[in-house]
């Protein structure tokens, strides 16, 4: 308990000024691509540094550092749970914007896409296709692969 700590120790815990605190000085939970606009655009005019944060942890402390305008995109719009969608080439308009991602995937050979937000986790990803793959008759048709190499197929 803190009440207990020798009186040095509690002396550290209780400085605000140290840097093993490492925290930001504000954080911002956008919810859409406008709001990240926002938080980038506030931070350059202020001469504010920013610190971007999804989910876990940086291993060089960079989703946490200190005296940041801090960007946690855990709230962020989320794409993912609403799953896999197929692509048909006979129903896709090349006009539209939105029809892009399926132009491209059929493209390259592949039927279907997912679209992850930018404050997605792989879990939810790999949720998202499981649940995909649960509702084939004929068992697993995508796979997801993680890390920098993030495919759907």
């Amino acid at each position: 308990l803190y009440s207990t700590l020798d009186s040095k120790i509690k002396s550290w815990v209780d400085d605000m000024n140290n840097t093993a605190y490492n925290l930001p000085s504000k954080v911002l939970f956008p919810v859409v691509a406008s709001d990240v606009v926002a938080a980038v655009n506030f931070a350059k005019e202020h001469g504010i540094e920013l610190s971007v944060k999804n989910s876990g942890h940086n291993y060089v402390g960079a989703s946490t550092k200190k005296d940041t305008l801090h960007i946690n995109m855990n709230k962020y719009t989320q794409y993912a749970p609403t799953g896999v969608s197929d692509c048909d080439a006979a129903t896709i308009d090349q006009d539209l914007l939105s029809d892009q991602p399926c132009r491209l995937s059929l493209a390259k050979g592949k039927t279907a896409v997912l679209r992850v937000g930018g404050g997605e986790n792989w879990d939810k990803t790999y949720r998202a296709v499981q649940a995909a793959n649960d509702n084939q008759a004929d068992g697993y048709t995508y796979h997801v692969v993680g890390g920098a190499a993030g495919t759907v197929s």
